[in-house]
């Protein structure tokens, strides 16, 4: 009896003190939703006074939820895990609006794409358009439109990524909500300019320039103008693309726009403008260092100071692949994060309900987490080991072949200032022959290296059904172009001399033809025939409108002639019609 009468005595208090501690939350919450608009930042601090809103009920947590999503909006913060707004979601789905169903959902749709789970976020974004149609929330369709136009970007699908971002301008429209509709105007003319529909996106976007000069909205007027800034950049329209970034820069004085300028000062030859606004700039911030040294290294070499530029040139390449390699960890260790987070999270819920017999299970739970992450850590020590050293070497030659890059520039230049002493001039060009080969060989050392050119390979043996679809994905392909015009950095510069209007995926497939695959490893990545790939590389010849003066030669071999200007057997072979070739595209390293 005595025993019974403590039981019920100690579950009153329990309950009191949970309605206690919910009453504290709502109040909490109530203060932070009329913080917002007001000062988002001390709604942000106001929301983090509650340390633990899982143990809130369905209807407060979904609540937090949604206030989470919406100063996210406003400071531009990390999204919330998808289970925790897999839970709000839960509860709006039963309970919620359609306004609030559609929010909840929009902010789902967005973590998802933030862990990279794309069809899952284009699933979310799907069922939210449906309920916003229904329920002719066009604000809420419009931003559903943009999201989804996003997912599109990301995946290099352009037209479908138009199409979406025209579908929330019109929503946008209809609700005059001026700076969305700007916005969205402004990303369809982006996306314009990424498939060099250049005329177009300046039509769209002079329109958003126009629509943004009702709003008092600084950063969307700035950021249109900043866009309006690379088109004419793109243009080379360098007076109107300064006169955009200017305008850009009154409204916000961000890194970004102050780098745009400074780009555009050294692509149009105002060396002096370029140093003088780069001194001005602060230096000190970790997250721009890497760009700060590529400009330093872009001026320096236009300054012919190879000695300055290969060295802002090796801490930019050093820089990247730290940024990368750590981004790379950031992102294991943040899946690692929540996926232990959400397993605890259950078992002290499940552990809450079960009898207290149940906690062996927890120990042996926990026991064997322990050993699964132990494990794992030493797998990847090992891996990331090794990983190291093969960033090491694959640093090592990307230094080496900078060196000899401007090494070898360096002798062309001066092999003009020795043509009329012929002994001297002999000498200039057995070392540029020497400096020529050695170029060769750590171009060649680099793609063996690159984990990139390794995939492919692994792809191609792995000896999939045949389907109507390439080995290769969109994204791969847009590696393997940065890539080999790293590599060949006048590769770009001599393929569109030669044909103005080539489309870029037979860019692209230049790019994959001179990786230097045989016909077998070609006809796999594309899934093609061999007979198709000789087809297609001959169509390649023909656009380019090159004429090789040996049928022995391969158009493989004549452009890593064009490419490298190197000293082998077949060079002398070409001499005269490549000194013709050399003549009309000037290229020079």
């Amino acid at each position: 009896m005595r025993k019974s009468i403590a039981i019920i005595i100690t579950s009153i208090l329990v309950l009191s003190g949970c309605n206690k501690q919910q009453s504290v939350s709502d109040r909490l919450l109530n203060e932070v939703e009329k913080a917002i608009a007001i000062n988002p930042d001390s709604a942000s601090n106001l929301l983090k006074g509650i340390s633990s809103p899982e143990k809130l009920d369905n209807k407060t947590f979904a609540r937090w939820c949604m206030l989470s999503g919406k100063i996210t909006d406003e400071i531009f913060n990390s999204i919330l895990p998808t289970y925790q707004l897999e839970r709000a979601y839960d509860w709006y789905s039963s309970h919620g609006s359609p306004d609030e169903q559609v929010q909840i959902l929009i902010y789902l749709g967005r973590s998802y794409f933030a862990d990279g789970d794309y069809d899952k976020a284009m699933s979310i974004y799907t069922n939210a358009l449906d309920i916003a149609e229904k329920n002719k929330l066009n604000n809420l369709t419009g931003y559903t439109y943009s999201y989804i136009g996003d997912l599109y970007g990301e995946k290099f699908m352009r037209t479908e990524a138009i199409k979406r971002y025209k579908a929330a301008a019109e929503c946008f429209k209809k609700e005059n909500n001026t700076d969305s509709y700007a916005c969205a105007l402004r990303d369809v003319g982006r996306e314009y300019a990424c498939i060099d529909s250049l005329s177009r996106a300046l039509k769209i976007l002079t329109i958003a320039d126009s629509v943004a000069r009702n709003t008092k909205n600084i950063e969307v007027t700035a950021s249109i103008d900043n866009a309006l800034g690379n088109i004419y950049a793109m243009q080379n329209k360098y007076d109107k693309a300064e006169e955009y970034f200017l305008k850009a820069l009154v409204g916000r004085e961000t890194m970004p726009d102050y780098m745009a300028l400074i780009d555009l000062y050294i692509a149009s030859g105002a060396i002096n403008k370029a140093q003088e606004l780069l001194s001005k700039i602060l230096q000190d911030n970790p997250k721009y260092t890497y760009s700060i040294k590529y400009l330093y290294y872009q001026i320096y070499n236009e300054e012919k100071n190879y000695k300055e530029a290969l060295t802002n040139l090796k801490e930019y390449v050093e820089i990247t692949d730290s940024i990368i390699y750590a981004d790379n960890q950031s992102k294991i260790l943040n899946i690692e994060s929540k996926y232990n987070h959400l397993k605890i999270s259950k078992e002290v819920d499940r552990l809450k309900i079960k009898q207290q017999s149940y906690i062996i299970v927890l120990v042996i739970c926990i026991g064997i987490l322990l050993l699964i992450i132990i494990g794992y850590l030493l797998y990847r020590k090992k891996a990331k080991e090794k990983i190291q050293r093969q960033q090491e070497e694959l640093n090592r030659i990307k230094t080496d072949l900078l060196y000899v890059s401007l090494e070898l520039e360096k002798k062309k230049r001066l092999l003009d200032t020795f043509k009329e002493k012929n002994e001297s001039y002999e000498e200039m060009q057995e070392e540029i022959s020497l400096l020529t080969t050695n170029y060769k060989q750590l171009q060649n050392k680099i793609l063996e290296n690159s984990p990139l050119h390794k995939e492919l390979i692994h792809l191609a043996n792995q000896n999939k059904p045949r389907n109507n679809k390439p080995l290769i994905t969109d994204k791969q392909w847009k590696l393997i172009a940065d890539e080999i015009t790293y590599i060949y950095p006048n590769l770009r510069k001599y393929i569109y001399s030669r044909c103005p209007d080539l489309p870029e995926q037979d860019f692209w497939y230049c790019c994959l033809y001179i990786s230097g695959f045989d016909t077998n490893t070609e006809a796999k990545l594309l899934n093609i025939t061999v007979d198709s790939v000789r087809k297609k590389r001959l169509r390649l010849r023909q656009k380019l409108n090159i004429i090789l003066p040996d049928n022995n030669a391969t158009l493989y071999e004549y452009l890593m002639l064009v490419l490298n200007l190197g000293h082998n057997p077949l060079y002398r072979h070409f001499c005269k019609y490549l000194y013709i070739e050399m003549l009309k595209i000037s290229l020079v390293y």
